[in-house]
């Protein structure tokens, strides 16, 4: 018999809104089982007997339930998904201007021409910063969702433009398929990554100052409080990379391009140790054993017991994105992520709790490789170029429609900047999903 188990994965207001691709595709793009996101107004099905994860609505889950092919769900949970309440409206489409596409002709038949139509909007954000901003257009031949390719800050629009097929241009409106969710989670995801990077820097910061070359000027007490400190740091940074993953989970399938198949992202994806940059350095500042009534019991057979590491990673004149360490020993060998980008010129400084027999075995090293941590870095910095030179277009489409005296060429020059902007568009996005991706791959593991 078909056997499935239910989780819920958000107690989050649900509705219509910018949602992520199928459970089908993220399994394509390597999302784990485990880890797929469902839209917000479903459930998260478990379908053990062919081993894949699917979506339902609350109502078909307890149709499930009442067939005995699902596991229970708390009914206080579906009740709420239920009864939940219409989101305030995010933000306004006002429609700036309708352009016959330059050159576009229609199509020869008896029956009113269909011709493509350059829809220009400003797209603006109520007092909620819109993370993905998604348009649905929507005419008396055509509907189609556009997902622009930055977010609106709260309080502020910007000019857009998309091409849809109508017979009557006075057809065709626009509005935000967003309702909050998605932008609500992102910040939610957001903000808990920023109070774990304040949590582990105030905590690094506190204890800095006992780290000496010399673990033997240290008295029992700061003995005492690097173990604490070095406990806390190792938990910390877990726990940031696990919501550094999370968050790029997110928009790593909110920003899968429809024309970019899954397989041309899985055949770049890159193993993430191997080579270790060059011109980067890390170093043990001090090594202390874990003190006793504090720590795991130590083999008596063998020697081993465990020490913590303090040590600090640097970066050379380059950005190290991701930055990870090798740490090894003559009994243990283990890869870390710092969990914070090291900029230029700069170093890091975490902690890690190792078995050794010697201390004098225990070794670091960077394990990054060169050619990925620079590939994250080229993408950054293409997603900001790429997000200037449509702002720029942006704003010359913008004060091209609005001005009272047209230009004889008006409809050429706003399909051509048109043009630039929608295939600029696409080309963030692909850029945003490689970036995203590489970095779900970074902290997934």
């Amino acid at each position: 018999m078909l056997s499935l188990s239910v989780l819920m994965i958000s107690s989050i207001p649900t509705d219509v809104f910018a949602d992520v691709v199928s459970p089908k595709k993220q399994s394509a793009l390597g999302i784990n089982g485990e880890d797929i996101i469902c839209k917000t107004n479903l459930v998260k099905v478990h379908r053990t007997n062919v081993d894949s994860v699917d979506c339902f609505t609350p109502s078909s889950a307890e149709k499930l339930i009442a067939m005995g092919i699902a596991k229970e769900i708390p009914k206080d949970k579906l009740e709420a998904k239920k009864t939940l309440k219409q989101n305030s409206p995010i933000g306004t489409i006002t429609g700036l201007d309708t352009v016959k596409k330059f050159g576009s002709e229609g199509k020869l038949s008896n029956d009113p021409r269909v011709i493509e139509y350059i829809y220009v909007f400003d797209a603006c954000a109520a007092d909620k910063t819109i993370r993905a901003p998604e348009v649905l257009i929507t005419s008396d031949s055509e509907a189609k969702t556009v997902k622009l390719a930055k977010k609106i800050t709260a309080n502020t629009c910007y000019s857009n433009s998309a091409i849809i097929k109508a017979t009557n241009p006075n057809s065709i409106s626009a509005s935000f398929t967003n309702k909050g969710v998605i932008s609500d989670k992102l910040q939610e995801l957001e903000a808990n990554v920023a109070d774990l990077q304040q949590k582990l820097s105030v905590l690094k910061k506190n204890f800095s100052g006992l780290v000496k070359q010399d673990s033997s000027m240290l008295d029992d007490d700061s003995k005492m409080m690097i173990d604490d400190s070095t406990g806390e740091i190792v938990k910390l940074r877990a726990d940031l990379n696990r919501a550094k993953g999370e968050l790029n989970k997110y928009l790593f399938a909110l920003h899968s391009p429809v024309q970019l198949k899954s397989s041309e992202f899985m055949k770049q994806k890159l193993t993430f140790t191997g080579v270790p940059l060059e011109g980067v350095s890390v170093n043990a500042l001090t090594i202390t054993r874990q003190t006793l009534g504090n720590t795991d019991s130590p083999d008596t057979t063998t020697g081993v017991k465990l020490y913590n590491v303090v040590f600090e990673a640097c970066s050379g004149n380059d950005v190290l994105r991701a930055p990870e360490v090798r740490i090894k020993s003559d009994n243990e060998e283990k890869v870390i992520r710092i969990a914070e980008k090291i900029i230029p010129n700069s170093c890091q400084m975490s902690a890690v709790k190792i078995n050794a027999a010697d201390t004098k075995s225990i070794t670091l090293e960077i394990a990054n490789r060169s050619d990925l941590s620079a590939k994250i870095v080229e993408l950054e910095k293409q997603i900001e170029s790429l997000i200037g030179e449509q702002s720029t277009y942006q704003m010359e489409l913008n004060k091209l429609v609005v001005q009272s005296d047209k230009p004889v060429d008006y409809e050429q020059k706003v399909s051509e900047l048109s043009a630039k902007i929608i295939n600029l568009r696409d080309e963030i996005r692909n850029a945003k999903f490689q970036l995203y991706g590489s970095m779900y791959e970074v902290y997934k593991k």
